[in-house]
């Protein structure tokens, strides 16, 4: 398990929001369930698995198309 970070979290929203996407459209872009997700954006949970950290980061760190 990866702790989140308050960081790595508000930094996750603020992408989502920059991009005008939904929990649902993250999901479908990331490959993240969509509860987890929204546990996640709602900071419901402070921890993820590995795999679902490696998507969540990978998503930050990839260009705006």
């Amino acid at each position: 398990m990866k702790i989140l970070t308050e960081k790595f979290v508000d930094a996750l929203i603020i992408k989502k929001a920059r991009n005008g996407l939904s929990a649902k459209e993250l999901s479908n872009i990331s490959g993240v369930n969509r509860v987890t997700i929204s546990l996640i954006i709602n900071k419901k949970t402070s921890t993820a698995q590995e795999k679902t950290f490696d998507k969540l980061n990978d998503w930050l760190l990839s260009e705006d198309k």
